[in-house]
């Protein structure tokens, strides 16, 4: 017998230390998998260096951080990496809440 999984989808465009508030949101939300879009590759890397592989990142590549070449170059690249946010309807959730073998298998062909 497997045990149950939660999904949570969180968002919160005002809060822009959403890697502070991991504990209250661990809290209310008590999940065994997380995933977090972020066209921030600061809060994704902040976030998964406390959750670790709990966490799967995925980073948008639209608005304007993605020219920030400086932010690109310093912090380590998301698990995913998608083109617009209109691309995560092309994800099996399932794999994507997978660990690093689900990950590789998340994107429907």
């Amino acid at each position: 017998m497997t045990s149950p999984q939660k999904v949570v989808f969180l968002f919160d465009v005002d809060n822009i230390h959403k890697e502070q508030m991991l504990d209250e949101v661990e809290k209310r939300y008590p999940a065994c998998r997380y995933v977090m879009v972020d066209d921030k590759l600061r809060i994704l890397a902040a976030m998964k260096r406390i959750w670790g592989d709990r966490l799967t990142t995925v980073w948008p590549r639209q608005g304007h951080y993605v020219l920030d070449c400086k932010a690109i170059a310093t912090y380590p690249s998301a698990d995913i990496t998608i083109e617009r946010i209109g691309d995560l309807a092309n994800y099996d959730l399932t794999a994507l809440l997978g660990g690093n073998e689900g990950r590789r298998a998340a994107l429907r062909v």
